[in-house]
């Protein structure tokens, strides 16, 4: 492969290179504002016939063997007005295109989902996705708020490092290096699934898209029931840029700036854009500092070159620093001094400014389009990246120093992806490859304890066992920490007189290991059967090579608690004898099955098709578990199209799925005191579902938008075994049953260039569970927010916007996650849900 790289690129550059025939036609496609149009049908007509093409990623098309006399030449893409000229040629070799953009009709929006560029209307599956100018436009700037528009999604982020993905009702959340992703998130085309290096700031990006239902054909390992793909803005041949400023309260404050700039006319132009985003916590500490704040450095640099008019290569290099206060898993059981339990109010939380997260993350990404015809074009996708994350928590979430944990969680990745493609106007548009990708990773668990507080802590569950121990307060009436157990009298009388003295400072650890390899092939391609009725077919083989790690020290000073918990010199976990390793083997085939047909401006799709969550290594000290593939079987139906002159815009899906071996982990407090993240693969599920999704421009400046959802996702009565399973008919975790979105996007003109702006709206979520035992106390109930941005724009080079917002207008007081850790000792916790922010803003563009 190292070999054959080199001179595969020295290949293709020759090609890329070469001098054009006389017969050949290549230009670029912009919009009237400079930018580079992508999937614009190119349509060349004449006496002999029709060919046609599209353009690319940089809105460049070439046709080749043009006919010696007259034909027309059509370029048309939604959102604008159709251009045609009349040609008598081949008299030149070049066309640049200039379209004007039709005011009284949605702008198209282009997704790349099926690896070529096309109309989201023309994709036969259940897709949402944004443009750039929406995210900015409705300030979205992080993948939570950017979840509450897309129907089916749901982002909960405690913190950039520990984010949840779900997809119609099925989570990927697990920071564990040994885990495999249900739902994957991709940076352009590049999996960066891995949780703690998953969630991005969401700056000058071209668009996002998700896909959902099972999309392992189309991105592989990892998309059993969806993906989100994050498309950046690469460089671009207009010198251009953008400065945004705000402040609000907590003092928040962003700042993004981004410039463009061509270095060589029509070959090479660089892109930088950079980002700050940061604010004091809202959850007031007593301990001190504060929590829930956020601080996002980031920064990108694009590169783009044209060494012929057959070749792209852009080069993305990103890097983002993190430096977050720390969580407020607060308490549920033990108030704060002089306050309550609610999760929205004050907290205290003994290490105070010592509880904090900081990640950094960084990746480079290569991408090669290489066209080699009118009809087939060759991709290539180099990507490296790693994460380096530490994270330190009160688990407990009270003043007391029972459960300090941190985590550190490191991983390096590399990818490459060989990817054919072909389409053809006609009947058969395709593509195939193959793919490698390899990473490294590990997580470190550190616990910090005074063992005065954990006896307190443990007494309940010991007088479980045994009534004669009495219980004892973790944290006493006034607030403060209960201190008070000085020795250890459950030794006593054998240590007399009361037992061996209690350490003030106790410290263990943990660490697991994942080492993930995966090769696979895969193909997918679109053949019309007869005009208006298509299928599509494709398939995905993976050969993957898994090793699994386990270690736990002994504490460095043994613990006479743990001495009589479980009789080792540890607590929490039973120490192992050096790192435990173990490997597995995966064979695997994903595919779908979809007929579709259009007529005018509508398609109908069904579609069959089958995803898979890799298998699991799960070592614990004592065990070692190898869970089977988790396999989803899915069964999707949708209709969506354009009306009213492309004015009206709309999708429809209703789906159901069926799950087998579904992995189930939840943390679990073991009768010997130890603590067990323990998994299973027994599981049979089933979900429900169906979405919804309109845009309707009203006028030229006046848009109107909504989405809804309905999943019902559960677990199945009985097991694979046919035995009663533990959340027989439970709800699955994280998901809302309803889910819908309102918002409108008006402009007043007022004179000139000016106008006055006003764009609201509405998200609602029902009733939420955090955990799979469904516990009644750890819910969120029915809750809405709005939202406001509002100001005015004038000029037009630059443009210049100031404005207003506020995001939870009616501040919604509400929790984002309860249980965690202090859940499985007895005392959940709960994560607050941001309240009202509002603030000012002002955006020069030039």
């Amino acid at each position: 492969m190292n070999r054959l790289l080199p001179l595969l690129t020295a290949l293709l550059l020759a090609f890329g290179s070469y001098a054009q025939s006389p017969s050949t036609l290549t230009g670029t496609i912009r919009s009237a504002n400079g930018q580079n149009l992508p999937g614009v049908t190119i349509l060349l007509t004449s006496s002999t016939g029709r060919t046609g093409t599209t353009t690319d990623e940089a809105g460049r098309y070439v046709l080749r063997n043009l006919p010696t006399g007259t034909f027309t030449l059509q370029a048309s893409f939604v959102g604008f007005k159709t251009y045609r000229s009349e040609q008598a040629g081949p008299t030149a070799d070049r066309l640049d295109i200039t379209l004007e953009e039709d005011a009284a009709q949605l702008n198209e929006v282009i997704v790349s989902t099926q690896k070529r560029n096309e109309s989201i209307l023309d994709v036969p599956i259940a897709i949402a996705a944004v443009d750039g100018d929406f995210l900015k436009r409705q300030r979205i700037q992080e993948l939570d708020v950017l979840s509450n528009y897309i129907p089916g999604l749901q982002v909960q982020l405690q913190s950039p490092n520990n984010p949840g993905f779900v997809i119609r009702g099925v989570t990927s959340d697990n920071g564990d290096s040994r885990s495999q992703a249900r739902v994957s998130v991709f940076q352009d085309n590049v999996q960066i699934s891995r949780s703690r290096g998953a969630a991005v700031e969401l700056f000058d990006l071209e668009r996002v898209e998700v896909a959902k239902g099972p999309q392992g054909t189309l991105f592989g390992r990892g998309a059993q029931i969806g993906a989100v793909h994050l498309i950046q803005n690469k460089a671009r041949a207009d010198q251009s840029g953008e400065i945004q400023l705000s402040y609000g309260n907590y003092n928040n404050v962003y700042a993004q700036g981004v410039f463009n700039q061509p270095v060589v006319k029509d070959k090479f132009f660089v892109r930088a854009a950079g980002v700050v985003s940061q604010r004091d916590g809202f959850i007031e500490n007593l301990s001190g500092g504060t929590l829930n704040g956020k601080g996002t450095y980031a920064g990108r640099l694009a590169l783009r070159f044209l060494p012929g008019t057959r070749s792209t290569f852009d080069l993305l290099t990103n890097y983002q620093y993190d430096d977050y206060p720390g969580t407020a898993f607060k308490s549920g059981t033990y108030a704060p001094r002089g306050g309550t339990t609610n999760p929205n109010t004050f907290a205290d939380m003994e290490q105070g400014d010592n509880l904090f997260i900081r990640r950094k993350v960084f990746g480079s990404t290569l991408l090669w389009n290489q066209q080699l015809s009118n009809r087939l074009t060759l991709n290539s996708i180099s990507a490296f990246r790693w994460f380096d994350s530490l994270e330190n928590f009160d688990a407990d979430g009270t003043v007391a120093p029972a459960l300090f944990f941190a985590e550190g969680a490191i991983s390096r990745q590399y990818s490459q992806e060989f990817r054919l493609n072909y389409q053809n106007e006609g009947r058969f548009s395709g593509f195939g490859g193959v793919s490698f990708f390899t990473e490294d990773g590990s997580q470190r668990v550190p616990l910090f304890a005074d063992e005065r507080s954990l006896l307190a802590l443990y007494s309940p569950i010991i007088n479980r066992a045994n009534p004669a121990v009495p219980v004892f307060p973790l944290v006493n009436p006034n607030g403060t920490a209960n201190l008070s157990l000085t020795n250890n009298f459950l030794l006593a009388p054998r240590v007399p007189p009361a037992g061996p003295p209690l350490k003030t400072f106790h410290q263990e650890e943990f660490s697991n290991y994942g080492q993930n390899t995966a090769y696979e092939v895969f193909a997918d391609g679109t053949y019309q059967l007869v005009p208006g009725l298509s299928l599509t077919a494709g398939i995905r083989g993976s050969y993957e090579t898994q090793t699994g790690g386990f270690q736990a020290d002994p504490a460095p000073v043994a613990s006479s608690l743990g001495l009589v918990l479980n009789g080792s010199s540890n607590i929490l976990v039973t120490p192992t004898r050096g790192r435990i390793t173990a490997s597995k083997d995966y064979f695997s085939a994903v595919g779908r099955v979809v007929l579709d047909y259009k007529i005018a401006d509508q398609k109908v799709y069904a579609s069959v098709s089958r995803g898979r969550r890799p298998g699991v290594i799960n070592i614990t000290s004592t065990t070692t578990t190898f869970l089977r593939p988790e396999v989803v079987t899915s069964y999707e139906v949708g209709f969506k199209g354009a009306t009213l002159a492309n004015r009206l815009q709309y999708d429809l899906a209703a789906y159901y799925y069926d799950w087998s071996n579904f992995q189930t982990s939840r943390a679990v407090l073991q009768p010997n005191g130890t603590f067990l993240q323990q998994a299973s693969d027994a599981g049979k599920a089933f979900s429900v579902g169906a979405e919804a999704g309109l845009r309707y421009t009203i006028t030229r400046n006046a848009l109107l938008y909504g989405s809804y959802s309905y999943i019902d996702g559960k677990f199945s009565d009985q097991n694979e075994e046919g035995l009663d399973q533990e959340f027989a008919g439970n709800r699955f975790r994280l998901t809302p049953q309803n889910q819908w979105a309102i918002g409108a996007d008006v402009t007043i003109p007022v004179a000139g260039q000016a106008g006055i702006y006003v764009r609201p709206n509405y998200t609602y979520k029902s009733k939420v569970f955090f955990e799979d035992t469904n516990q009644p106390n750890l819910t969120q109930g029915n809750y809405g927010l709005l939202n406001l941005n509002a100001g005015v724009e004038f000029g037009k080079k630059p443009r210049i916007t100031v404005g207003f917002y506020a995001k939870n207008l009616l501040d919604e007081q509400y929790i984002i996650d309860a249980g965690n850790t202090g859940n499985a000792f007895g005392i959940p916790t709960f994560i607050a849900g941001p309240p009202r922010f509002v603030g000012g803003e002002l955006r020069v563009s030039f």
